[in-house]
């Protein structure tokens, strides 16, 4: 089995590793990790230790057909982009049901929502887990994930921030409440009283379309690549 130095690269980089720790970790010397990712030439010991340090294994490292690795990414695209097609209609069926679909836009509610959870997320795991989170928005669209410490983390940083998706709609909509209610004349009549809130409650729904149309399967599909990589 030959191992691929674009995926010893490309895992090094995930997890923010140069050459030298990646040596450091697997035992070995910086010439030969710089060795193996210019020709692929390592012996099976060497080899073992780079998956070791790495946490993935030995066949997640190989060389593999590219006609094959194109032919399962194109359907794992295809699969993804079917199943959010599936999600944005029926939200926006929902939506033409409700009525107007302007009645559903709210920039300002959107806006809060992405700074608020970034923000929280920069605070949390600094702005390398921001860049991290918002990179692996792609794996969406793959289904050949392998268990790994970057992987692990970044199923812990996305289930914060769906807390922090929520904590922020939460926020939004006790400030809207407390608004509305310290005005007298948002409440005046019934119908202005009942339109207030209704843009007041739309942050809660663009938290919920986030937190459970891309953040959820997210966390779903990297914890599926865990237990997979457990039973096998």
């Amino acid at each position: 089995m030959q191992i691929s130095p674009e995926k010893i690269k490309y895992f090094r980089k995930q997890n923010g590793w140069s050459q030298e720790v990646l040596a450091k970790a697997a035992g070995v010397s910086l010439r030969t990790i710089q060795r193996i990712e210019n020709d692929a030439n390592a012996a099976l010991e060497t080899q073992l230790a780079i998956a070791g340090a790495l946490d993935m294994p030995l066949a997640q490292l190989s060389q593999s057909s590219p006609r094959t690795e194109i032919y399962w990414k194109w359907r794992s695209i295809m699969q993804s982009v079917v199943g959010l097609v599936v999600v944005v209609f029926a939200v926006g069926m929902l939506f033409m049901l409700g009525g107007d679909l302007g009645m559903f836009a709210d920039v300002w509610s959107a806006l809060f929502l992405a700074l608020f959870m970034y923000a929280c997320t920069v605070i949390s795991f600094g702005s390398h887990g921001l860049v991290k989170s918002i990179a692996g928005f792609k794996l969406l669209f793959t289904s050949d994930l392998s268990a790994s410490h970057y992987h692990r983390h970044l199923a812990f940083i996305y289930s914060k921030q769906l807390v922090f998706v929520y904590a922020g709609a939460l926020i939004a909509v006790i400030t809207g409440g407390v608004a509305i209610l310290s005005h007298p004349d948002s409440w005046e009549t019934t119908e202005r009283f009942a339109a207030s809130w209704a843009v007041c409650i739309l942050v809660l729904l663009y938290a919920a379309i986030f937190a459970e149309g891309v953040l959820r399967p997210l966390i779903a599909k990297l914890n599926a690549s865990e237990l997979s990589s457990t039973s096998q």
